[in-house]
């Protein structure tokens, strides 16, 4: 049976939703981190940057802001690679380090989930990318709801719509997981963008997925800097 996942970064580590193709058979469940998350699916969308970029600029996310417009800012600008050799605690001097580098700032958004950028670029090889895949939740809400980008999903009406949304397209259990959720580390929107990006992975084994860009860049590890929705 094809199997397909999507994956959201939360607080305990990963938020790890799974189906069937035809979402008859779902789950979810938190691997600590990214060496424990499995490899069952045939295809796994993950909310993350893949590919880091010298520059701190990636033509993927300068399209994916165009397609979220009025709501470009939810894309972040990933940091420039260089800035992954500072620790964890030292954001100010990576911050100047950027820019004395003509990267621009580092904001404290993408900087707290550096870690989780630092796991995935030292597990992923460019081979892997044949089945997981940079993606976007805000990206694949935007194409459920007709190609509109939603409410903030920080807001009780955003949380309303996208839940809508889910279930209309065959997330049955919503409610059953949500109580599941407590005490994980996870929020609900973090059940909900990786819901989401299992949509994303159907539509990349379906062959329905749509690239920014078109072209792919790639950084200096050779890794795919592409983001699918």
């Amino acid at each position: 049976m094809q199997r397909v996942a999507g994956i959201d970064g939360c607080r305990t580590g990963w938020l790890v939703v799974e189906s069937s193709l035809n979402l008859k058979e779902q789950s979810w469940r938190i691997a600590p981190n990214w060496n424990a998350i499995g490899r069952d699916a045939q295809v796994i969308a993950v909310d993350m940057p893949i590919g880091i970029s010298s520059s701190g600029v990636r033509q993927c996310e300068v399209e994916a802001r165009r397609v979220l417009t009025p709501y470009a800012s939810r894309i972040f600008k990933t940091l420039p690679r260089g800035a992954l050799r500072f620790a964890q605690k030292d954001w100010a001097l990576a911050n100047q380090w950027a820019k004395d580098q003509n990267c621009g700032g580092i904001s404290k958004q993408i900087w707290n989930i550096r870690p989780k950028m630092i796991e995935i670029d030292v597990a992923i090889t460019p081979g892997m990318q044949k089945r997981i895949y940079e993606a976007h939740p805000e990206l694949a809400f935007a194409r459920l709801n007709g190609g509109r980008a939603l409410v903030s999903k920080h807001s009780q009406a955003g949380l309303k719509l996208r839940k809508q949304m889910l279930v209309r397209a065959g997330f049955r259990r919503l409610d059953t997981w949500l109580g599941e959720l407590r005490g994980s580390g996870a929020k609900a929107d973090d059940l909900f963008d990786a819901c989401a990006l299992v949509l994303t992975a159907r539509h990349i084994l379906r062959g329905e997925a749509r690239m920014l860009p078109l072209r792919a860049e790639r950084d200096a590890r050779e890794l795919r800097m592409v983001i699918a929705y």
